[in-house]
């Protein structure tokens, strides 16, 4: 039995991890690997949250476990995911939901610097003043440090100073993700 082809990318605020899933995506459907795509930050807006999950992860990773199941009876083969986690134990209550899968667990990590450049881009955009941005850009910081602090996976991508092509080639390069016959047994 063919094992489904996972990627998960995960790492703090600002980090690119929608934009390099959704880039990651395009880029094998476009090769015609049957692929899907869910932002768990999407699939989590569900409220009022219960007092003891706040940010929803338990709704993230059932809402992702129900998804897939629709997707691969549709013709889906791989399957990539980006989120805010941040413990091995959320990683594995989100690997766990599919557990028939092969999954490649990347983080993106950036520097305090290219976060400013980014979540100021993205704020000035939205209509919001440098000052008013920086508790987000702290935010940010500190979710960062929390996030290196933890064992999450030993595959680490620094994305400082790349674009969303370059981010995506990178992590696509570095995971050998899919694996060549894994693309080649989804595909057939």
């Amino acid at each position: 039995m063919t094992r489904t082809p996972a990627l998960l990318l995960l790492g703090a605020m600002g980090t690119g991890k929608s934009d390099t899933s959704y880039h990651v995506f395009s880029r094998l459907y476009r090769s015609g690997i049957p692929t899907a795509r869910l932002d768990l930050d999407d699939i989590g807006m569900c409220h009022p949250a219960p007092p003891d999950d706040p940010d929803n992860f338990v709704v993230k990773a059932e809402a992702m476990g129900a998804a897939w199941r629709v997707f691969a009876s549709h013709g889906a083969r791989c399957l990539v995911v980006s989120g805010a986690i941040d413990t091995p134990e959320l990683v594995d209550l989100h690997t766990s939901q599919l557990p028939d899968a092969d999954w490649t667990v990347v983080r993106l990590r950036i520097g305090t610097e290219e976060r400013r450049r980014r979540v100021l881009s993205r704020g000035i955009l939205l209509g919001y003043t440098e000052a008013e941005m920086e508790p987000t850009i702290a935010a940010g910081d500190a979710d960062e440090r929390v996030v290196e602090s933890r064992d999450l996976t030993p595959l680490v991508i620094d994305t400082d100073g790349l674009d969303r092509t370059q981010v995506a080639d990178l992590v696509l390069a570095r995971t050998g993700w899919p694996k060549p016959g894994e693309a080649a047994a989804v595909t057939a």
